[in-house]
């Protein structure tokens, strides 16, 4: 165990558990492990995962903008419309198959394809909590699983658990955020 792995696992267990109870302060905490698994990542040659950290970085600050703007409360639960869910596929897909193609052909990755994979779901369920869809929890669970069998793979162990809370937390994650999800008032909005 590093000290980079420490940090990061502490603040990213706080940060989940404050995400499931839609605070704000699950941006700040957030930031602070993504900088702590940046540097790990890169260390363990997991170069997917380290951009990605730098993604959250961007989205962390986004969101927590988001969030402060409309509060914690104000900014609606919500789900993707047939159209978005379609959206989020299909972009997800190449994504992922563009990225591990890239990280096999022009590094020396370890196991680039199930890196991109973990990422590319990470980036798309990122994408959905900043605007509070449901979604964004059946997507962590997949991440989660994804996880937990490349940290074991990568013998980073304390990360591997990690993502075995996280798993936990994303299934109570989904079920609290459903009790509180507002069904669309129109058609038009269940297509956003």
């Amino acid at each position: 165990m590093s000290t980079p792995e420490i940090i990061g696992t502490l603040f990213g267990l706080l940060s989940v558990v404050l995400t499931i109870r839609a605070s704000v302060w699950c941006w700040p905490t957030g930031l602070v492990s993504v900088a702590a698994y940046g540097v790990l990542f890169v260390d363990i040659k997991l170069y997917a995962d380290a951009a990605l950290q730098g993604f959250y970085v961007v989205t962390g600050v986004l969101g927590w903008w988001c969030w402060v703007r409309g509060g914690d409360q104000d900014l609606p639960i919500t789900r993707l419309g047939a159209r978005g869910r379609a959206a989020t596929l299909a972009v997800t897909a190449a994504a992922i198959a563009l990225t591990g193609y890239l990280f096999r052909s022009y590094t020396d990755a370890h196991i680039p394809y199930w890196d991109a994979t973990a990422s590319g779901l990470s980036v798309a369920a990122q994408l959905l909590l900043m605007r509070k869809k449901l979604e964004n929890w059946a997507l962590w669970v997949v991440v989660d699983v994804l996880s937990i069998g490349i940290y074991l793979y990568k013998q980073v162990y304390l990360t591997a658990g990690l993502y075995g809370l996280f798993l936990v937390l994303a299934i109570k994650g989904h079920r609290q955020w459903s009790q509180f999800y507002q069904r669309p008032s129109s058609a038009a909005s269940a297509t956003a």
